[in-house]
């Protein structure tokens, strides 16, 4: 069918397609907007179970750009010919051929996609992995998730996408896709010694703030002096940042009435 047939429609709040009303106003004089270019959907959500984790899941691959699986597959007995020495298990050999990454050349230089964070209990190896924020920043999508891993445990790791083909962990893991954090030490410590992820493709960027230092900062930067000094926010942004910031602190920290526990609240609040 011609575009010249087919109604005009705009999306709605719900996500639906609606036949636009005709309008006696006169057309505006405004450019068009670029088609290719859709106004990215915002919202957040929490999530705390395994269906409401495999739709996330779908969804971020579907809107993120996720390299194609590499597979290595391991194989008994080994044929004489092969440079990889076999690995002994009981009485059988084994032995995986691991499939080199692509080359950086080869691999599309963009904007990261995919940017997180964990909380939790004493936030260690030794502590307790509550809540990872994931957020998605895409030309369609703006989108975070809220996975509560004090409820979803293990799962949040192992539930595999609709396709099979991914999970969590092989996302995290996956040093193709590029991951921003802000300090990455306690998270990384925590999803591996709890959970066995070992992060790939990790932009820190309280690292990035420190080599931007004058003369080689000798000291780690925080969370608010990087928004302070890196984003050059206006008066009313900073007075906006510290509320956010006093109302957190009020949630979770003792010393101001609150309690770590509270990122194990089911539901989140």
């Amino acid at each position: 069918m011609s575009s010249s047939s087919a109604p005009h429609t705009f999306a709605t709040p719900s996500g639906w397609s609606t036949p636009a009303e005709p309008s006696s106003t006169p057309p505006s004089t405004s450019p068009p907007q670029d088609e290719t270019c859709p106004t990215p959907q915002q919202a957040h959500t929490v999530i705390n179970n395994v269906v409401a984790l495999k739709a996330c899941l779908d969804s971020m691959v579907r809107a993120m750009t996720v390299p194609p699986k590499l597979y290595s597959q391991p194989h008994l007995y080994p044929p004489t010919n092969t440079l990889y020495s076999p690995t002994k298990f009981g009485s059988q050999s084994s032995f995986e051929i691991p499939l080199a990454p692509a080359p950086l050349s080869s691999i599309p230089q963009s904007t990261p996609e995919l940017y997180f964070d964990a909380e939790g209990i004493s936030l260690s190896r030794s502590g307790e992995l509550s809540i990872l924020i994931l957020h998605i920043e895409t030309l369609t999508l703006t989108h975070t998730d809220l996975l509560h891993v004090h409820v979803l445990s293990r799962r949040t790791f192992t539930t595999r996408t609709t396709n099979n083909l991914h999970t969590l962990k092989s996302l995290l893991e996956d040093n193709r896709l590029p991951k921003v954090l802000f300090d990455c030490r306690m998270d990384s410590d925590a999803l591996f010694g709890q959970y066995g992820v070992l992060l790939g493709g990790v932009i820190d960027l309280q690292l990035m703030s420190l080599a931007a230092q004058e003369g080689g900062g000798r000291h780690l930067p925080g969370l608010e002096h990087c928004l302070r000094t890196d984003l050059k926010l206006t008066m009313e942004e900073q007075e906006w940042v510290l509320q956010a910031k006093h109302k957190g602190q009020v949630l979770w920290r003792p010393k101001m009435g609150g309690s770590m526990e509270r990122f194990n609240d089911n539901p989140l609040h």
